[in-house]
């Protein structure tokens, strides 16, 4: 017996040995009992090198080899830190970890100094208006925001407000500095507005000879209105489909209604929607088929537009040239809008599925001349000629939810009436009706030209 009790010490040593060299043997083996237990924890670091300028990431595990980083309190120098961590300040650094009632090994971490070299300043956008407020962010070569340490000048002055207000036209210089290090140097120039005005003028030769007949899909549509989703998305499909194609959204009875929109839905007599207008209400388009749009564009132009438009201090300026290859035997009216190309409603789509998420397109938030056009005289329509308006200082209404996403659609029409039968088989005796002659659009900030 007592020859025995050695053996037996020696193969209980035998599994103990080998179950602390391999974490496996201990899930299989009953007989290696307290191995199982939660008894340490050890704390450790990603890399190896530290400095005052990358994060340092922590990882906690237990004497089982499982993590419990995301469970544990980490402290440096006794103080608890965010894992990572990024030591601002170079020096060294004690670093433990506790979990439940267990404190891990020690780290000691020498944190160097690694000064950046360079400084770069920026602003949330490239344009503003004035009114507007720009907030500026300071970074270093490492990518880490140094806004509040540095410091911020505009034309020699220190910023001492994080927006910045552009409160009045002026070219404004912006320099940052930070330890000796001075960034790069953003220029931003603020327009006054225009004053208001509005001149029109004719020269008698000049006009081109020839012009391409472009299309206005006029959209009566509503976000209570299940049926419009369809013709909307065709009106879309269409303006995509040809750069002759131009539409616009006449909203009735909704949060996107203008005092415009919904005169003309009485004035002209639209009893359904939705109804799309190509070229004037003569033509209700079928979005079905393209044929009634394709006939418009194969029309000869009489008469061509080109449009210049920006925005100067938050006002519109624009001109438009109207060139006549033939006068036109009847009055003429001119038409200016301001549409706003994408735009969400507060008030849900009905027949979508998106709701408030439902995307309006080519929105009209502007109507620039009379609600039935601003006349042309007779005289500044001769065959040959050009006729010109020149306006500024608009005001951009404030239902515009982006200054970047605005078209100005300008076209020429003429006035008549028509009876005419709706398919709710009602008969409108001496309807105002229209035709258009053509028209053009132009994004903000841009020009068309005759073509």
């Amino acid at each position: 017996m007592k020859y025995q009790f050695p053996v037996i010490i020696i193969c209980f040593s035998f599994l103990f040995l080998s179950c602390s060299g391999d974490d496996n043997a201990a899930a299989v083996n009953p007989d290696s009992g307290n191995n199982n237990d939660l008894n340490s924890i050890t704390i450790s670091t990603v890399v190896q090198t530290f400095n005052n300028t990358s994060p340092v990431a922590f990882i906690v595990k237990d004497n089982l080899n499982n993590s419990v980083t995301n469970q544990s309190t980490i402290t440096a120098n006794a103080a608890e830190i965010s894992n990572p961590h990024l030591f601002t300040e170079p020096g060294v650094y004690q670093i433990s970890a506790t979990f439940q009632d267990f404190t891990s090994n020690t780290l000691e971490l020498n944190i160097e100094d690694n000064p950046p070299t360079s400084i770069i300043l920026s602003f949330n956008q490239s344009d503003y208006i004035i009114g507007d407020e720009g907030v500026f962010v300071v970074k270093d070569n490492f990518n880490n925001i140094i806004t509040e340490e540095s410091e911020v000048t505009v034309n020699g002055e220190i910023v001492t407000t994080n927006p910045f207000s552009f409160d009045q036209g002026a070219v404004y210089e912006f320099i940052a500095t930070y330890q000796g290090l001075i960034s790069n140097t953003i220029t931003i120039e603020i327009f006054d507005p225009s004053d208001y005005s509005d001149t029109t003028s004719f020269i008698s030769t000049g006009s081109p000879s020839n012009f391409t007949k472009k299309v206005l899909l006029e959209d009566f549509t509503g976000t209570w209105c299940p049926q419009c989703p369809p013709a909307a998305a065709a009106v879309a499909n269409a303006v995509n489909s040809n750069a002759n194609i131009f539409g616009v959204g006449y909203h009735y009875n909704d949060p996107m209604q203008i005092p415009e929109t919904a005169f003309w839905t009485n004035h002209y007599n639209v009893t359904g929607f939705p109804t799309v207008y190509v070229n004037g209400p003569d033509t209700r388009w079928n979005y079905s088929s393209m044929s009634q749009v394709n006939n418009e564009l194969s029309e000869e132009a009489t008469l061509g537009l080109s449009v210049e438009a920006e925005i100067v201090g938050g006002k519109l300026d624009l001109e438009l040239n109207i060139g006549f290859k033939s006068s036109p035997v009847e009055e003429v009216k001119l038409m200016i809008y301001l549409i706003e190309g994408t735009a969400t409603s507060s008030s849900p789509q009905s027949g979508s599925s998106q709701g408030t998420n439902y995307v309006h397109n080519d929105i009209l938030r502007e109507v620039y001349t009379d609600q039935l056009g601003d006349v042309i005289p007779p005289s500044n329509t001769l065959s040959g000629g050009i006729y010109t308006r020149t306006m500024t200082g608009l005001d951009i209404p404030e239902n515009t939810t982006d200054f970047n996403d605005l078209k100005v659609v300008v076209f020429v029409r003429n006035t008549y009436t028509k009876t005419f039968v709706d398919y709710f088989n009602q008969t409108h005796e001496n309807s105002p009706h229209y035709d258009i002659y053509n028209v053009q659009e132009v994004h903000v900030g841009e020009t068309a030209s005759f073509d």
